[in-house]
């Protein structure tokens, strides 16, 4: 100011910092918090791993597909059947505690499934076994477990011979003895009456006796051996170690081990089935219990989601580190830690579910029934098929990204990183989602996500160095972080109090259990064919063709009801701040007929404004009533 003292700048605090803040002194959001930095931290630090798990079980892209054909339909029925059991046992706290640590004690089982096929690696000077039997010509052969398969034409080979034998002891006699001198060829037993007579063989130098078409006999001897004929030296067989350049002699540099393919199979299958079902189980009833306290105390869903962020940037690379270590050490992939690591985290969250303020439960018994309303709604029967669609690009992503990370010679803890990046990019956009939701709306923000699923899979299918991935991978705040969030709350704003666990188990259930199920299931039948890259591809197409069509469905028959639906939401926010004007204003004037001593006529002046402030309410009544949200309505 001209002539003036310089004014101090004040610092204001920014509006989304004071709304971060309240929300995380908020005591009852705090073990939402923790919950969902345990179960989203528990899933990254396993799920991401367990494609190349299967991988190095020896199960193939097409047996990995058809185990994830299973899935789906257990991850659908496992929702609403939990729910019933919930229902019959009357404590649904300690069932979603009891589910939650079922599920972590069904990922320790994957230890314990046995090995189909090990893969061996050739190494570029191949071991050889150069072996000669009598006057036969030579025979060369890759020792077990190896396998060769031969070039046609052999040209210009050349064989590094060392530590030669000079007798098999397999195949000289026939008869059976026991060493008596340096060295002793021995054949088979044969059982007959008389005596025996051993041929003890000096011990020569290979090199010197390879010429050689009589053994001398240093000692005969009439030995006390049980009775055993056949002391007659037939041939003698030549065996060297030997090594030979891998590309002059085989065509393959990686051969396979067949152990027991089908024995593997049905027990990964076995062990995907269980998991899925109580993954689904207590995550969905979760997200249900989750979304009612928020509502009941309109909280913000994306700000407890953004710390399931937090537990994948902290807990992935843990996990990643765990297994190189363990594989270091071990010699093979040891996958182990991330099972123990989920396990762990499970448990804990399953003591933190019993700390929750849930006195309701979710009425699983009329899900059929409500399941046939909600499909009536066309805008909700979009959203639906949508969310099932984003499911399977989740699941395609979730399943191979690794597989393709793996094959660019990727090491475990670079993808812990990789979901380090994606779950550190979504944080502000979780902060920030209230504002996004508002200008956007939910439904633009779900296709917003689908445009961002086109760069991701076109981004993965051209990449040729496993750190290039990064920039794609934080694209997920988008497609994963962003959209989920958006999801959630669609189908909060979507229900009813009545159906409001119906429509997030329908969500949940084609989201995480048929959807994702689909997206591995077609992905493994894909890639066999196709490859990594392109099946990526078509998953780009996918994901551009929905984000067209779903764009202009909203725009032409569901912008309306939401526009409505958003009045609504405003008219009851503003009916509830007048009521909250109210009572405060009665509060005050029955302070100041109380300060100035004068009681006549108050009575009826308190009632006129109480029922003037009640009628004012009575829009907004059902607002804070949310807390029986899972309690159906007759």
């Amino acid at each position: 100011m001209p002539g003036g003292q310089p004014q101090p700048a004040t610092m204001q605090t920014p509006a989304w910092i004071k709304r971060f803040w309240a929300d995380f002194l908020y005591k009852e959001f705090l073990p939402i918090k923790i919950l969902f930095f345990l179960m989203y931290g528990a899933s990254m630090a396993m799920f991401p791993f367990l494609t190349i798990q299967a991988r190095s079980l020896g199960i193939t892209e097409k047996e990995l597909g058809i185990v994830y054909a299973f899935t789906p339909a257990i991850t659908i029925i496992g929702p609403p059947l939990t729910g019933m059991i919930a229902d019959k046992i009357g404590n649904f706290k300690v069932f979603l505690s009891l589910t939650l640590a079922a599920s972590g004690g069904a990922a320790i089982v994957f230890s314990a499934v046995p090995m189909a096929r090990r893969y061996h690696t050739l190494p570029d000077s191949l071991p050889l076994t150069l072996s000669l039997v009598g006057d036969g010509p030579p025979t060369l052969s890759v020792p077990p477990p190896l396998q060769c398969d031969y070039l046609p034409l052999l040209n210009n080979l050349t064989i590094t011979i060392a530590n030669c034998s000079l007798c098999d002891p397999s195949s000289v006699l026939e008869g059976g003895c026991v060493p008596q001198g340096p060295s002793v060829c021995l054949g088979q037993q044969v059982e007959a009456p008389g005596e025996v007579e051993v041929q003890v063989l000096p011990a020569t130098p290979a090199t010197n006796t390879s010429n050689a078409t009589f053994l001398e006999v240093i000692h005969w001897s009439d030995a006390a051996f049980p009775p055993q004929t056949g002391g007659e030296v037939e041939e003698c067989a030549i065996a060297c170690s030997a090594a030979g350049a891998r590309g002059d002699l085989c065509s393959n540099t990686v051969s396979v081990e067949v152990i027991d393919p089908m024995l593997t199979f049905w027990c990964y299958l076995l062990v995907r089935v269980l998991n899925g079902f109580t993954l689904a189980a207590s995550f969905t009833l979760f997200d249900g219990a989750a979304m009612a306290i928020l509502k009941e105390h309109k909280g913000d869903y994306g700000l407890q989601r953004l710390y399931g962020n937090l537990g994948a940037i902290f807990l992935t690379p843990i996990s990643g580190l765990l297994i190189d270590r363990s594989s270091e050490e071990d010699g093979d992939q040891d996958y182990r830690p991330a099972f123990y690591l989920y396990c762990a985290l499970k448990v804990m969250g399953a003591a933190v579910i019993l700390f929750l303020d849930l006195d309701f439960r979710k009425p699983s018994n009329k899900v059929l029934k409500d399941f046939r309303g909600l499909l009536k709604k066309p805008e909700i029967l979009a959203f639906l098929v949508v969310m099932l669609i984003s499911g399977i690009c989740f699941g395609v992503l979730d399943t191979f990204l690794f597989w393709l990370l793996q094959d660019l010679g990727a090491k475990k803890y670079l993808m812990g990183i990789t979901v380090t990046v994606g779950s550190l990019a979504g944080i502000p956009i979780l902060v920030a989602s209230g504002f996004i939701f508002k200008k956007l709306g939910l439904a633009n923000t779900i296709i917003l996500g689908f445009a961002f699923y086109v760069f991701r899979m076109l981004g993965y299918s051209f990449i040729t160095n496993p750190w290039w991935c990064m920039p794609f991978e934080a694209l997920e705040c988008f497609t994963v972080s962003l959209m989920s969030a958006a999801a959630v709350s669609y189908a909060a704003d979507l229900a009813t109090p009545a159906t409001l666990a119906t429509l997030q188990g329908v969500y949940g259930g084609l989201y995480y259990g048929v959807g994702r199920g689909l997206g591995s299931l077609v992905g493994g039948f894909l890639i066999g064919p196709l490859g990594v890259r392109n099946t990526f591809r078509i998953m780009a197409l996918v994901c551009a063709v929905t984000c067209i069509v779903y764009f202009i469905l909203n725009r032409l028959f569901f912008v309306k009801a939401q526009e409505e639906r958003r009045l609504k939401a405003e008219k009851e926010k503003t009916d509830e701040k007048e009521a909250v004007t109210d009572e405060r204003s009665t509060d005050k004037e029955l302070g100041n007929v109380v300060e100035n001593g004068t009681k006549k006529d108050t009575k009826d002046s308190v009632n006129v404004i109480s029922e003037e402030k009640t009628n004012k309410g009575d829009d907004s009544a059902g607002q804070g009533q949310v807390n029986n949200a899972f309690e159906k309505s007759e």
